[in-house]
């Protein structure tokens, strides 16, 4: 039996929740299960982007882990609480863009997650696509990468969604 790397556990524990996208080196399962907030800070500290962005798909698949976020923030760098603080209010925006899509892969689970960060983040009052590109600008100056963080942001989405329809026609295959 190999020992899980600390990425693993992370991943481990998210496909354990449904966020199941991701791959890891172990198929080994988690020792114990983390509490919410430490498992969102976790994620944002984790080296690898594929990871950190998840987040974004842990938001959309479990709204209710909304409710950690904040004393989470407090377990975080100040740079890594930004960075958190960035994949929120992208997970906010984009749950209202993609409301069809989720809804019935959460049924009663579905919730609107609360907008914690617009207001810190100069995002209100503009439309949802000029917000995430405000929100994407601003994460490429706070971690100095030029990278499409509007992409990649729009993929957590895509691959959460595309994971979840793969796993359903799993399921009605073995019917």
């Amino acid at each position: 039996m190999s020992i899980p790397t600390r990425e693993d556990a992370v991943v481990a524990e998210l496909a354990r929740l449904g966020v199941g996208y991701l791959s890891r080196q172990s198929a080994d399962e988690p020792m114990q299960i983390q509490s919410p907030d430490t498992l969102i800070a976790d994620l944002i500290r984790q080296p690898t982007s594929r990871v950190r962005v998840a987040v974004i798909s842990l938001f959309l698949a479990h709204p209710e882990y909304a409710d950690y976020v904040l004393s989470a923030v407090k377990l975080l760098s100040r740079k890594n609480a930004q960075v958190l603080k960035i994949f929120y209010s992208a997970a906010f925006i984009l749950q209202a863009q993609y409301a069809k899509a989720l809804m019935p892969y959460l049924g009663l689970k579905w919730k609107r997650l609360p907008d914690l960060f617009s207001k810190e983040l100069g995002l209100t009052g503009a439309p949802p696509k000029e917000q995430l590109k405000n929100l994407a600008q601003a994460h490429a100056e706070l971690t100095k990468t030029e990278l499409n963080w509007m992409g990649t942001y729009d993929n957590a989405v895509r691959h959460l969604l595309r994971r979840w329809e793969m796993e359903k026609e799993w399921n009605q295959s073995l019917r």
